[in-house]
């Protein structure tokens, strides 16, 4: 080998540096996967289990399954203890100290990971929106919601009547979100529309087993049918979406959704809106050389542009509701400890005062 054509000495220094991204994939779906498929709880309640016994118990193939440990070892998730009582695989720290972020996974590996994988094809001219897992989606944002838009709307619930209030949620997922809202707020009634149908048969068997059913009703369904349904006149009513109007954006058109606010408020006199949306800054190096608007954001902008959703900016949305005749009552972002971006926006809405101008 000639000088032209010699190896850098430092060529495997990089080559080490540029496949990171490959290492993060690999490890991503690896990490879901225990997830996903209960292991990750198993070790939780029961460490010290063989792969052997894991690989049975979650119906894998105990050869295969015993590489998915050897490799999580290696990147520090799993360790194997040998002799004694717990001889076996146990989560680490690290591994232990994701448990709280377990919906991050479920939304973006288990719910857009496949949606990532049709980057190439989508991108083509005329080609269409690409495929997610729906009712994946509903589940990983219904459990990143428990720690950024559930207490969001919480808060913004304060000012309204306790007794008596009815949530109607729109794109309600699998009902976690509603559920905990109206577990938080005993006096509080809760109506679930979700499209996806297994998210709407999970909606229906979550609200059933934590024994709420007296309190919510689930119907699948889209967000416009929210115009028509028949909700109690007994006490007041709050619509509420939460990165679902993103969706009715680009799937139906801005006109419908200003349709469905103006109705919703036509049909039903004095009812609220709580919509809780974001900012869409992808094009803002400031605010996206913010840590977490590199680690989250980043990729939840880009997986928006290639499916069938229409994130946009404040300003546009401040401009929609005051086309729908809505002023903001009150207005948050989430708890700048969870996230500090200030890229979601919360919105607590009611009729405009037309006399007062």
């Amino acid at each position: 080998m000639n000088d032209a054509t010699a190896v850098p000495t430092d060529f495997e220094h990089r080559l080490v540096e540029a496949i990171q991204p490959i290492r993060q994939l690999a490890l991503a779906h690896a990490l879901y996967t225990v997830m996903d498929s209960g292991v990750y709880e198993t070790l939780t309640a029961e460490p010290g289990l063989t792969s052997a016994a894991l690989a049975e118990r979650h119906g894998f193939d105990a050869e295969r399954f015993a590489g998915l440990c050897l490799y999580l070892a290696n990147e520090g998730y799993l360790a194997r203890r040998t002799g004694g009582a717990d001889e076996g695989w146990h989560l680490t720290d690290k591994a232990a100290a994701l448990a709280p972020f377990q919906p991050w996974y479920t939304l973006l590996v288990g719910g857009y990971a496949q949606t990532f994988g049709q980057l190439g094809d989508v991108l083509k001219k005329g080609a269409p929106f690409a495929s997610r897992d729906g009712a994946k989606v509903g589940a990983g944002s219904c459990g990143m919601s428990m720690f950024d838009a559930l207490p969001l709307a919480d808060r913004l619930l304060d000012t309204l009547p306790g007794e008596g209030l009815t949530v109607v949620d729109l794109g309600c997922g699998d009902a976690a979100f509603l559920t905990e809202l109206v577990r938080r707020r005993p006096g509080l009634r809760g109506v679930g529309i979700e499209p996806d149908e297994v998210g709407s048969r999970l909606a229906a068997e979550r609200v059933e087993a934590e024994g709420l059913s007296d309190r919510i009703t689930i119907h699948r369904g889209r967000a416009a049918d929210a115009a028509s349904l028949e909700l109690p006149t007994d006490g007041a009513i709050c619509f509420l979406t939460a990165f679902v109007l993103q969706e009715m954006l680009e799937q139906e058109s801005e006109a419908a959704v200003e349709e469905l606010l103006r109705k919703t408020m036509e049909n039903h006199p004095g009812a609220h809106w709580l919509v809780i949306e974001v900012d869409h800054q992808l094009d803002d190096p400031g605010t996206m050389a913010h840590a977490l608007g590199l680690s989250y954001y980043n990729p939840y902008f880009l997986l928006h542009v290639i499916t069938e959703q229409r994130l946009e900016k404040r300003a546009f949305w401040d401009e929609l509701f005051g086309r729908a005749q809505l002023a903001v009552v009150d207005f948050a972002h989430p708890d700048r400890r969870v996230d500090s971006t200030a890229l979601e926006l919360g919105y607590l809405l009611a009729a405009r005062n037309t006399d007062a101008g």
